[in-house]
């Protein structure tokens, strides 16, 4: 145990099975989740990359850091879940390459550990028009804040601290002070969300320093916006606001998907979707909206003529 910062004691308090932290190698995580950390990886990165070396280690407790092989690895890869697989690994590569990179081993077993393909993704889901225009249309300030969520692509956590200072109407944009990762970003919203936030300051009349999603504590009719809501009080809200319009369930990431969506039939390019989105890569705004629509491509069809060519 001692072997582990305080924070790093947290990440063990989410992990059921602690048996990697008796393993010979576990100094050596405990080594590279302080490099990371000084590094500015956020928790959840640094609990994800905790939590696979924890299964590792489990695995071969008896093993120093030195003596892992490629099948060794290659064993516990083969218990990870198909889907997760290329991510494991990936960062199974990324410890023994920091380890080999600080003189601990001389070699790294990762180099005969066979690459895993990505697995293929499924068309994302969205909202349909139809479920948007409804969810829109609740009264204030609900129906307002889902044009926000519709028109922006904010996550839920970016929504709960998203305050009134944060939107700049003038200059058409949004302030996501931290999002994903601890990294801020700037939004090009949608007219639609702009105008809800306008509605928002006549009907609510709020600060500033408010926070644009309100809670009201003990259910009663004071309205508070001092303060960030919770997770769960969101997620209250949110399916409250899907009963009420009569759309299916659909998780609140997928309103992040359907903002992509609007965007690229506003006919916004994929880099300038990934700039939107905040992806660090662009890899990863073609792996997840990079897919083409049947029926797009058959429209721009039925107007062709050989003689045009």
């Amino acid at each position: 145990m001692s072997a582990f910062t305080s924070r790093e004691v947290a990440f063990h308090a989410l992990i059921r099975d602690l048996r990697h932290m008796t393993a010979r190698a576990a100094s050596d995580l405990a080594d590279w989740l302080v490099y990371l950390d000084l590094e500015g990886k956020a928790d959840r990165s640094l609990y994800s990359y905790h939590r696979e070396l924890a299964r590792l280690l489990r695995a071969h407790p008896q093993l120093e850091l030195g003596d892992f092989t490629h099948s060794d690895i290659n064993l516990v890869l083969q218990s990870v879940p198909v889907r997760s697989r290329h991510i494991t690994r990936s960062i199974y590569n990324r410890f023994f390459e920091w380890a080999l990179m600080d003189d601990r081993i001389d070699r790294s077993p990762m180099a005969k550990v066979p690459r895993v393909k990505h697995p293929s993704r499924p068309i994302t889901e969205v909202f349909q028009p139809s479920d948007i225009a409804l969810l829109e249309a609740l009264p204030s300030p609900h129906g307002n804040l889902f044009a926000i969520l519709f028109g922006t692509g904010i996550r839920r956590a970016e929504a709960r601290n998203l305050r009134r200072q944060d939107v700049d109407l003038d200059r058409r944009r949004i302030i996501v002070r931290h999002g994903k990762g601890g990294k801020g970003r700037i939004i090009a919203p949608l007219p639609s969300a702009l105008s809800s936030v306008a509605d928002l300051d006549l009907t609510e009349r709020i600060a500033p320093a408010d926070y644009l999603w309100h809670s009201r504590p003990g259910g009663g009719d004071v309205t508070r916006r001092n303060h960030p809501i919770g997770d769960t009080t969101f997620e209250r809200w949110y399916r409250e606001g899907i009963e009420a319009a009569g759309v299916t369930y659909r998780r609140p990431h997928t309103t992040r998907h359907t903002y992509q969506e609007l965007c690229r039939k506003a006919g916004l390019t994929l880099e300038e979707r990934q700039v939107l989105m905040g992806h660090a890569s662009i890899r990863t705004t073609a792996d997840i909206y990079g897919h083409l629509d049947f029926d797009e491509v058959a429209d721009k069809l039925a107007g062709f003529k050989l003689e045009n060519v």
